[in-house]
């Protein structure tokens, strides 16, 4: 039998000597590497030395073959290697999710699956995830694992399972979404199957209760179903005793929109055996509402058969799990349902810039002009005047021509045709002018119709009915469908048949875009037309300002992890990156402006809140009475959810507040610098004034009928401040 013989593993400064035969057993891609060097002559000479075909490695033959690795990270090799060789426990004193992957990449490179075990094993248990920046390299990992190892699927599961069940426990709080939305970096599409999972109708969640003198210690809330769910245990105590155990059910958009909420799931409460695995289980279907929110068993185990004679305590632990499947759920919210008209935006009808004469008579307009001129010029000389006459006379018999010689073109859009004047395509669509001078008589196909001829048709298949009528209708002058449509998905397809077919009509759609009133609903479709409009010359105003009014009515709708989750689950596809996009946004923003509308000045008690740079913020206005005389107090608040409200602080600067007037004048007040504390009632206060004097009319602050006021603040966040963790 041949004596084995080591070769060594070089990477920079790096060696691992390991046994020839445990590389060929291990990777076949280094074994046919090897069987090259066996082929080679005693000898040496410059091929010897030369690198072998796969790029990344050299192969030296000597006493001892050396094996050098190129372009791989020498403490991944050193790990990899080091496992192979037998060093036990090597790949367990790695802390670093960067080198987990380094090392899968080498695996994958030379086909080696020895450290994959023991990578899977840590993945289960270490690094900890213990905050945002652990979960997200955590998440990166099985995302990067995802995109390039498709064949380690079982590796990317038990990672990606460890971040959902993260998720679940810690993400019951918009800062911490906004967070992990803001420094995540990852796929979008990949972010999106994370919080799926947070929204799948069924799952298990499991508490350990680590005291168990202390077992009726409130643990921790899980999200399943868009719902807060948690284990609760109780001890009856007495000659009687026994250990409760229940599932509780909070629906926290229920304090925004009354009690009218239901969900009915199957529940199954286990005591497990920590030893054995076996489960001492009920099961429970159940109809969870506000005024039923827990359902279980008051004598679910005896507690004397719960500390002895079973394994259900270890370490004065007790592990005790819950499996909800969700049937249905009834009244739950998606956002707090604020529009433009509710959160302050106070954008006016624009001017349009048109003469609001219909396009296709700009012709007869330049004949009438032609007519006046000779009319003026007339005065000079009766020959003139004769001239002009002439002339006049001409010009009509133009016209007459013209309409005996219009031809037609026929748009076909899904079910609708339309028939348009060719000229008038030729004016108005620089593709069609090109078209129309590019094509022969020859080429023509001329269809008689009684009173007018038909030349080509068009299909524009691939865009929305609606949108192709709205815009060829507005091309003859009626704007009539533009001003009725409410959708931005038709908006979009009408920007982007104005940009394929060289049609000027962008203004006129962003005059409409810019008076509607639309809901939260329609706000990523919204964004889409805000970056389509980023594409066109001329437009970045209001691409920008659109993109402003996105970003405020997400901020005044999704003060809820409830509603985050719910905005980034129903907008997949094509639609989670512009989602993604706003709510980077929401969190990211330094310079913010909140709008805000009192819409009864004598019924004070409503008031909005608004995501800003990842803080939660209020206009406060409030009514007081001072020596006999109502003010009225307009304050800018700042409250977060941390939990540990102590280490939390806010402090903003450049302070600018107005109260509009109706003549587009305003009362400004200015701020140099304030710092919000974790107190609830810490308030900046911007204007404080007489009752009488806001509501007095002379004044225009309220609107005619004397009961709106309108408020914005403007400020700048500044960056240091603590974020808060759960």
């Amino acid at each position: 039998m041949a004596e084995s013989r080591p070769v060594l593993i070089k990477c920079e400064d790096i060696y691992v000597a390991i046994d020839l035969d445990i590389l060929r057993d291990e990777s076949e891609v280094i074994n046919s590497m090897l069987e090259d060097l066996c082929h080679r002559s005693d000898d040496t000479s410059d091929d010897d030395n030369a690198p072998c075909e796969t790029r990344s490695t050299k192969l030296t033959k000597g006493e001892v073959d050396i094996l050098e690795l190129f372009g791989f990270d020498k403490e991944a090799v050193k790990l990899v290697f080091g496992d192979l060789a037998g060093f036990e426990g090597i790949v367990n004193i790695c802390d670093d999710f960067d080198i987990y992957f380094k090392m899968l990449e080498i695996c994958a490179h030379f086909d080696i699956h020895g450290p994959i075990h023991e990578i899977k094993q840590k993945f289960k248990t270490y690094p900890t995830l213990s905050c945002v920046d652990s979960f997200i390299e955590a998440f990166k990992m099985a995302e990067k694992i995802d995109a390039f190892f498709p064949n380690l699927g079982e590796t990317k599961d038990i990672l990606f399972k460890r971040c959902v069940a993260y998720a679940r426990s810690n993400f019951l709080s918009w800062e911490v979404i906004l967070e992990f939305i803001r420094k995540n970096e990852t796929n979008n599409e990949f972010t999106w199957k994370l919080f799926q999972e947070l929204n799948k109708q069924e799952a298990i969640i499991r508490r350990k209760v680590e005291d168990i003198e202390n077992v009726e210690k409130e643990g921790p809330s899980y999200i399943i179903g868009n719902l807060e769910w948690k284990i609760l245990c109780k001890r009856r105590g007495g000659s009687n005793d026994y250990l409760g155990l229940f599932v509780q059910v909070d629906n926290p958009s229920c304090d925004n929109y009354g009690d009218d909420w239901s969900c009915l799931a199957d529940v199954e409460l286990n005591l497990v055996d920590q030893v054995t695995g076996y489960k001492w289980h009920h099961s429970f279907l159940h109809r969870f509402c506000q005024n039923d929110r827990s359902v279980g068993k008051t004598t679910f185990k005896e507690w004397s058969q719960v500390t002895s004679g079973y394994n259900y305590v270890k370490d004065g632990t007790l592990l005790v799990e819950a499996e909800i499947k969700i049937k249905s759920t009834n009244g739950l919210k998606t956002s707090f349902g604020n529009t433009f008209s509710t959160i302050g935006w106070f954008d006016k009808s624009p001017e349009s810039k048109s003469n609001g004469k219909d396009p296709a008579t700009e012709e007869d307009d330049i004949c009438k002009e032609g007519e006046v001129e000779e009319n003026d010029d007339s005065n000079e000389s009766d020959q003139e005047s004769e001239a002009n006459s002439d002339g006049s006379s001409s010009c009509a018999e133009k016209e007459e021509q013209s309409e005996a010689d219009k031809t037609y073109v026929l748009l076909h859009c899904k079910d609708i045709p339309i028939v348009l004047e060719k000229s008038l395509l030729v004016r108005q669509s620089g593709f069609f002018k090109k078209k129309f001078e590019e094509e022969s008589n020859s080429e023509k196909q001329v269809l008689k119709k009684e009173d007018f001829s038909l030349t080509q048709s068009f299909h524009l298949s691939n865009y929305d009915s609606t949108a192709t009528k709205a815009l060829f209708d507005l091309m003859q002058g009626f704007p009539q469908v533009l001003n009725s449509i409410q959708k931005f998905e038709t908006f979009n397809d009408m920007i982007d048949i104005c940009k394929t077919y060289e049609i000027d009509r962008f203004e006129d759609i962003t005059n409409r875009i810019r008076v509607i009133d639309f809901p939260f609903e329609e706000v990523v479709e919204a964004y889409k037309v805000s970056k389509l409009l980023e594409t066109i010359d001329g437009f970045d105003s209001q691409a920008d300002e659109l993109k402003e009014k996105c970003v405020a009515i997400a901020g005044s709708n999704l003060a809820s992890w409830q509603y985050l989750v719910s905005f980034i689950v129903n907008n997949k596809g094509d639609n989670i990156d512009p989602a993604i996009e706003i709510l980077k946004l929401l969190g990211n923003e330094d310079k913010c402006m909140i709008r805000h509308v009192v819409p009864d000045i004598e019924n004070i008690d409503d008031e909005e809140q608004f995501i800003k740079s990842n803080a939660l913020w209020n206009i406060d206005v409030l009514k007081t009475t001072l020596k006999s005389k109502d003010y009225l107090t307009v304050s800018l608040m700042c409250t977060a959810e941390d939990p540990d409200p102590d280490e939390w602080s806010c402090k903003v600067k450049n302070v600018e507040a107005k109260l509009l007037k109706n003549d587009g004048t305003c009362l400004t007040e200015h701020v140099e610098e304030h710092t919000f504390h974790h107190e609830y009632d810490d308030k900046l206060e911007l204007f404080s004034m007489l009752k009488s004097e806001v509501l007095d009319k002379k004044n225009g602050f309220i609107d005619e009928q004397g009961k709106k006021l309108q408020i914005e603040v403007k400020f700048e966040r500044d960056k240091a401040r603590k974020v808060a963790y759960l």
